[in-house]
């Protein structure tokens, strides 16, 4: 009949303890990192050639998260730069979260950087310098806490990497027709003299597949179809839909001064023709769809 009491005073004391332990157990308290104990390591294929692909990967590491004074869900980056002193750097965010502190990067971007670091803003501009050494460094930061972001205190590099021209730049078609009388051909070798006559995205919108222009094609009734390569005649070529692919003309005689024309594209050798309009055409071609493209045509009055 004691033992109830006793149990009691078990559990009671079990009470206590409990009590003490939770008002022993402390908060965490942030630190300011310590710079000098964040590094970043040494690649293990350094002194490797490195050929940059577009749909390529690489990584590098850190040594671990920064001394925050307890475990945090921590932001990782790398800084890249052409010289030791990172004068001029291009900052690469990691696939994925980037919340390791293992980071893996994407070819392209390093491309990119390093175009950008050259300053290359054009294809024009671009120049091939072989095998290049890149610096790194790693960074870290806990988001909300501005003053967790710091930088390794060691800087690493890849010493043979062969980059490319990755600016991106916006798309372009071109318009094919009798704007200067006698047709230009969609050739190679024509590249040059079709640069007046093509229709570009955005400078914001890169990548939209929407194409903007404006051509004059002076006294000359418009007579005209869209390619969206150079190569030859019969490829990457698109016209009204109503043909007959047989590069024989659609006509509109309705199209006149001021009228705007929204018309389905397709694959085709037809071109439009526009017989009662002289002058100039403005256009928007939407491609975004590939199963349907379109395109609206205004004249300019």
């Amino acid at each position: 009949m004691k033992f109830p009491k006793l149990y009691s005073v078990v559990a009671c004391a079990v009470a206590v303890c409990g009590f003490a332990s939770c008002s022993d157990v402390t908060e965490p308290v942030y630190t300011k990192p310590d710079a000098s104990t964040f590094k970043i390591n040494t690649p293990p294929l350094q002194n490797q050639y490195y050929g940059l692909d577009e749909n390529g990967q690489f990584e590098i590491a850190l040594n671990g998260q920064p001394s925050y004074g307890f475990s945090a869900i921590t932001q990782y980056r790398a800084e890249v730069s052409l010289t030791e002193d990172f004068a001029s750097y291009e900052t690469l965010t990691p696939v994925g979260t980037g919340t390791l502190s293992r980071m893996t990067f994407k070819d392209s971007d390093l491309a990119t950087a390093m175009c950008v670091l050259h300053g290359y803003k054009t294809k024009e501009d671009y120049k091939d310098n072989g095998e290049e050494k890149v610096y790194f460094r790693g960074v870290a930061f806990i988001e909300g806490i501005e003053d967790s972001y710091v930088k390794t205190s060691n800087v690493v590099s890849l010493n043979r990497v062969q980059g490319y021209f990755a600016i991106p730049v916006p798309g372009y078609i071109y318009v094919i027709g009798n704007y200067v009388g006698d047709w230009i051909g969609p050739e190679l070798e024509n590249e040059q003299a079709l640069k007046p006559y093509i229709l570009s995205e955005k400078d914001d919108a890169i990548g939209s597949q929407i194409y903007y222009g404006t051509i004059d094609f002076g006294e000359n009734a418009p007579l005209f179809r869209f390619y969206t390569a150079l190569g030859s005649w019969d490829d990457n070529t698109y016209g009204p839909t109503g043909g007959n692919n047989d590069d024989n003309p659609v006509v509109f005689e309705d199209f006149k001064a001021g009228s705007s024309q929204l018309y389905p594209l397709m694959a085709t050798k037809d071109s439009f023709s526009y017989p009662n309009y002289k002058g100039t055409l403005s256009f928007v071609a939407d491609f975004s769809d590939a199963k349907s493209p379109k395109v609206t045509i205004t004249a300019v009055k």
